[in-house]
């Protein structure tokens, strides 16, 4: 696991961000930030696939053992949470990018993002990959600016990827980007 690392300053930031990973004390602050925006959601995401936004402690226990979750802290505060999930040597998947509602648009998002990027590079990996709903234009826009180019739309190409990897985590209508590191 990774020591927590210390970010440095975007223009509109007016405190650092540290991320370190997350212990099962912290999923209760991570069901708040990813609930925060779920209904930002609800009106183009398959109704099936919003209990990946609608989340609670039954899936914070499940997820905890399945991702590698990290905290992002402002302070003492925990205002966002990212997962990594090293998929073979090339590459790692970002879920769970989210910050809590109270905290966007002040640059820690971007952060984050260039957190997850030094720690690909760290581990050896050539790519960051994840989904993205098109209509989810605030985060396409964060992605875009970031550098991730959309690679598949077609569920069945984004299905097959990597032999598969994106089954479990595919949500309806999501399309695929990639980050090179």
């Amino acid at each position: 696991m990774n020591t927590a690392l210390q970010q440095p300053k975007a223009a509109a930031c007016k405190h650092d961000l540290t991320i370190s990973p997350a212990r099962l004390e912290h999923m209760t602050d991570v069901v708040d930030i990813i609930s925060s925006s779920a209904k930002w959601y609800e009106g183009f995401v398959d109704p099936k696939d919003m209990t990946e936004h609608h989340v609670d402690a039954e899936w914070a226990r499940e997820n905890f053992t399945k991702r590698d979750f990290y905290v992002a802290r402002v302070d003492d505060e925990i205002v966002g949470t990212i997962t990594l999930q090293e998929v073979n040597d090339a590459y790692i998947y970002l879920g769970y990018v989210y910050l809590h509602t109270d905290h966007v648009g002040q640059g820690y998002g971007g952060m984050k993002l260039d957190w997850a990027a030094k720690e690909a590079r760290r581990r050896g990996k050539k790519a960051l990959v994840l989904i993205a709903h098109p209509e989810a234009d605030w985060a396409i826009r964060a992605y875009e600016k970031f550098g991730f180019k959309r690679v598949f739309t077609d569920k069945k190409d984004i299905l097959n990827w990597c032999d598969g990897w994106m089954k479990p985590y595919y949500e309806e209508g999501f399309h695929f980007y990639q980050y090179d590191v």
